[in-house]
């Protein structure tokens, strides 16, 4: 369905959100030059990020970006006021649950 940039995720994390991305029939890819959807996983989004996420917007213009951190409070609301304070279609919390990453990976992918 949809290929998945991954930007600054270790490759263990990379391996676990191919797992759970590939049986939906999504690849997990670490260069596009034409990525469908792009997850950033950045530890400060706020101090650090935001330069990244204007970077990665430029480079990937049509591709909803995600943002995962473990500076975000479990419980926020993935496309609430942090989502659109950073510009982008969605935050979710480190640790990562597989349901929550799954429905907004299912929300950007399909309703492009």
């Amino acid at each position: 369905m949809a290929e998945v940039l991954v930007v600054g995720a270790d490759s263990a994390l990379r391996g676990l959100l191919a797992e759970w991305l590939q049986p939906l029939g999504h690849r997990v890819v670490e260069q596009s030059g034409a990525a469908d959807l792009v997850l950033v996983d950045i530890p400060n989004p706020r101090r650090e990020g935001v330069e990244a996420l204007r970077r990665i917007a430029r480079q990937h213009p049509r591709a909803p970006r995600l943002v995962l951190s473990s500076s975000f409070f479990p419980g926020v609301d993935c496309c609430g006021p942090v989502a659109r304070e950073l510009g982008v279609a969605g935050v979710l919390p480190k640790p990562l649950a597989r349901e929550a990453l799954l429905a907004a990976v299912q929300r950007l992918a399909v309703g492009r």
